[in-house]
């Protein structure tokens, strides 16, 4: 099943509004660094010609099953430029899956018990607008083997991690509190779950786990820089090689907001089902893993230049352009001073007068024509302060709700 672009349009149309702006720091990984995608080469090719490649940022699925054969974590793999670190991304079991119209509502794991790997696969891809090209099922004893590299690791549970044994008894994995935990026992919290308890309280623990994770990855210092050293890097293919890539280089950690569905009409049958925020989604996947997104309309593929630390900020960009239509393929952050008008640079005249379009929903835009091409991409924007003046008058808000 693929998924029809206007309902992922409509499902971003609510989040368009004038709510007060937090201005926070965007974690390392998330939105990729100065220059990281265009100037250092990461196995594709980037010079001063013509055109430039976005750099390969291979992803995968993680479907992590416990001792009953039920998917009881997710996670996408999304590795960084040069297979060095990247993000793990933590997906909410229970997220509300993209369902076509006269489909019944259904969370991404429903669809396990009787299509298996390739089900979930498949829901995830729709559920967060990108091709998985590798998935794989871990047991708990899979995943302990995956994790061997992390070693001993402390971590802050919230609660207690609780699973049930064969006659529904529950059984505590993991202590409460500050511990120090093995790869086996990250395993075993990650693999752990407890029927009739929402995932809401599990999602604290599941985020904790999988920051002890990151905590085995590399740390090196980030330059950017305008030489071009090409290097061929091969793709990761299967889990061990993914893996080595991501404990190469620093490793970020994502757990995407969820929102319990308690209304009848999108939750009829009253599941532990929870909707995820289109805007943020679409941010991070474009940070983390631009190789690896859709194009879901026949509309221009835009990229974003954002010189803000701010997360509010991006998805602010992100969901006011994919709101007119835009593919918003690739979002980064840049070391750069914001100029004071945000700037398009354009290949054509088709894609300026697109842009013209986004006036009412980015504030005033200074046009400039530009020789350089980035494949996949027809408009490269850069944020600048009068998009951050706009968002404080409230331009091109709407209050509008919709039903998914």
């Amino acid at each position: 099943m693929t998924a029809i672009p206007a309902r992922r349009r409509r499902r971003l149309i609510a989040a368009v509004t004038s709510s007060v702006l937090t201005v926070i720091a965007l974690p390392g990984g998330l939105v990729l660094g100065a220059n990281s995608l265009l100037n250092e080469t990461g196995g594709n090719k980037v010079t001063s010609e013509a055109t430039a490649v976005i750099p390969e940022t291979p992803v995968e699925l993680f479907v992590v099953t416990n001792a009953r054969n039920e998917v009881a974590s997710l996670a996408v793999i999304a590795i960084a430029p040069g297979n060095k670190g990247g993000t793990i991304v933590s997906v909410p079991i229970g997220a509300s899956a993209d369902i076509a119209k006269g489909e019944a509502p259904r969370r991404i794991v429903d669809l396990y018990a009787t299509g298996g790997l390739a089900a979930v696969k498949t829901d995830v891809e729709n559920l967060l607008n990108i091709s998985i090209v590798t998935a794989d099922e871990l047991t708990e004893a899979e995943l302990a083997t995956a994790l061997g590299p992390v070693g001993n690791q402390s971590v802050t549970l919230p609660q207690p991690v609780v699973d049930m044994a064969v006659d529904a008894a529950p059984v505590t994995v993991l202590q409460a509190g500050s511990i120090t935990v093995s790869p086996a026992q990250i395993a075993a919290g990650l693999a752990a779950t407890r029927a009739g308890v929402p995932e809401a309280t599990r999602l604290p623990q599941v985020k904790a786990l999988w920051t002890a994770v990151a905590r085995a990855g590399l740390i090196e210092e980030e330059t950017a820089t305008s030489t071009t050293v090409v290097a061929e890097v091969t793709a990761p293919t299967n889990t061990a090689e993914f893996m080595a890539a991501l404990f190469a280089g620093r490793i970020d950690v994502w757990q995407f907001e969820a929102t319990l569905m308690n209304d009848a009409v999108r939750n009829p049958t009253a599941l532990d089902m929870y909707s995820l925020d289109g805007g943020e989604v679409l941010t991070v996947m474009a940070s983390v893993a631009p190789s690896a997104m859709r194009i879901t309309s026949t509309n221009i593929s835009v990229m974003i230049d954002l010189p803000f630390n701010s997360i509010s900020y991006a998805k602010e960009a992100v969901t006011r352009l994919a709101f007119m239509g835009a593919n918003v393929v690739l979002l980064r952050q840049t070391a750069d001073a914001p100029e004071e008008r945000s700037v398009v640079y354009y290949n054509d005249a088709i894609a300026r007068a697109e842009a013209e379009n986004y006036v009412g929903l980015l504030g005033p835009l200074k046009y400039v024509e530009s020789a350089d091409v980035i494949e996949g991409v027809n408009l490269r924007i850069v944020l600048g302060n009068d998009f951050a003046t706009a968002l404080g008058a409230g331009i091109g808000t709407t209050t509008t709700t919709v039903k998914k």
